[in-house]
């Protein structure tokens, strides 16, 4: 069994989890079998998992965890009450090992490494929401874990099923779009509290919830249902901000189109903030070293808190002025231009007018990238995956470095209109050792959270 209480506090920081032999390899689900699933998070975002899972016919959801009884009451209904129901994630994995496959998390953003990391020891496959972690560490990590033990990953990340970025791929090959100039993505988020906040004070806690389990790794402060079960999006001990909620969704079209990996540099500003909560408004530039790019270099703008940008070639100042197009990608070529939706979703040449010139000439390539197997349902897509024994496309290998690159954008608001360098292969940037920390946790997990090693 697992070793819950003998973690070393130092074992994060210095190498994290240790898989031995005899668990190097996820447990194999034949091909007319259905896969075990196990959700961790039921309400809130859960729901997006059920929704997927139930009409499934592959899927078999046995255990059901979360931590807070009324807002996972209504999804608990959907489920027969002999449906095993837990709080505590560790006490499921131990007591149902044997009856489980797999692990879905969908949990804040402070607990999908621990939960992930405890799932990927038990030998169970994982599915995570995005962001996939909270830190670049901890993405790296769990990349690392489920490299060696075997088992089938994916990040909930819809827009990667979609035909988007696929679609832009095709006409970037076909060369319809040129050579790419810049890219500007925006949002409204963060529609929840950011900015200059200070830690509220204490309230009773709920009895339905379970706030000791809620909080998992993260430092102690006072219940306040002012982050719970919510807003705990714009706080730094739990959540990613606007980039971590909405740049893991618009990142991708571009970031799976062009194969960007990580920027050279990444610069940003925003509004004022503070250790405790995210800005309220935000924006950052990276540019990335990539042959797709006019003088081999792609710059990408992202703007969130209501920020957009001033102008952009093709695109007329009214579609930007106005207040309803307050999401949007656009991807500018030296030919033509592209939008797409943060989902990937009503991709077209913009304006409309040379979207239907091209198609009427005939001018768009075939479909010669591959199309997921379950377009707009990545929970579908990777049971599939796990009974196939195939990795699904948005696996922790390609989650990682993703999330890792959407990360950066916030690291660099610690350091307003700083040019900062990554170096990927040390996890640590050039020039400015400062930033180093930021790479990792600011604050020490609590360790009972976390798993030490399997125990023969």
């Amino acid at each position: 069994m697992v070793n819950r209480r003998g973690f070393m506090k130092s074992a994060a920081a210095a190498g994290g989890l240790m898989l031995l032999p005899s668990w190097s390899a996820g447990k194999q689900v034949g091909p007319n079998s259905k896969l075990n699933i196990a959700l961790v998070g039921v309400g809130g975002i859960g729901g997006m998992a059920i929704g997927q899972l139930l009409p499934c016919k592959q899927a078999n959801i046995v255990a059901l965890c979360d931590v807070d009884d009324a807002r996972a009451a209504k999804n608990y209904k959907a489920f027969p009450a002999s449906t095993p129901r837990f709080r505590d994630y560790r006490v499921m994995l131990d007591k149902m090992d044997k009856q489980i496959d797999a692990v879905v998390v969908s949990t804040p953003d402070h607990m999908h490494y621990p939960i992930a990391a405890w799932a990927i020891a038990k030998g169970k496959h994982v599915f995570c929401q995005k962001p996939l972690t909270r830190t670049i560490w901890e993405a790296e990590e769990l990349k690392r874990l489920a490299k060696e033990a075997g088992v089938i990953t994916q990040m909930g990340n819809q827009g990667h099923t979609n035909e988007g970025w696929r679609l832009i791929k095709e006409w970037y090959d076909a060369g319809i779009l040129g050579q790419i100039e810049e890219i500007h993505i925006w949002t409204n988020r963060p529609v929840w509290p950011q900015g200059d906040l200070k830690m509220p004070a204490g309230q009773p806690v709920p009895p339905t919830l379970d706030y000791n389990l809620w909080l998992g790794v993260a430092p102690y402060q006072p219940y306040n249902k002012a982050f719970v079960p919510f807003n705990w999006r714009g706080l730094r001990n739990y959540g990613t901000g606007a980039a971590g909620d909405m740049a893991c969704h618009f990142l991708d079209v571009p970031y799976s189109a062009f194969d960007l990996g990580f920027p050279m540099s990444v610069k940003g500003n925003s509004t004022p903030f503070n250790d405790y909560s995210w800005p309220s408004q935000a924006s950052s530039v990276m540019t990335f070293v990539n042959p797709r790019g006019v003088d081999n270099r792609i710059r990408l703008h992202w703007y969130d808190g209501g920020r957009k940008p001033k102008a952009i070639k093709r695109v007329d100042k009214a579609f930007l002025d106005d207040p309803r197009n307050n999401n949007a990608t656009f991807i500018v070529g030296t030919k033509e231009t592209v939008y797409t939706n943060e989902y990937g979703m009503n991709t077209r040449i913009w304006p409309a007018s040379r979207m239907k010139e091209l198609m009427k000439g005939g001018k768009l390539p075939q479909k010669t990238v591959p199309r997921s197997v379950a377009p707009g349902k990545p929970f579908v897509e990777w049971t599939l995956a796990c009974i196939e024994g195939k990795q699904p496309k948005g696996n922790f290998d390609y989650a990682a470095p993703f999330t890792e690159m959407a990360l950066l954008g916030m690291i660099a608001l610690c350091f307003p209109d700083r040019e900062l360098n990554y170096i990927p292969s040390t996890m640590s940037f050039a020039g400015c050792p400062e930033a180093d920390k930021f790479v990792r946790s600011q604050y020490e997990y609590r360790s009972e959270f976390l798993p030490s090693k399997i125990m023969l």
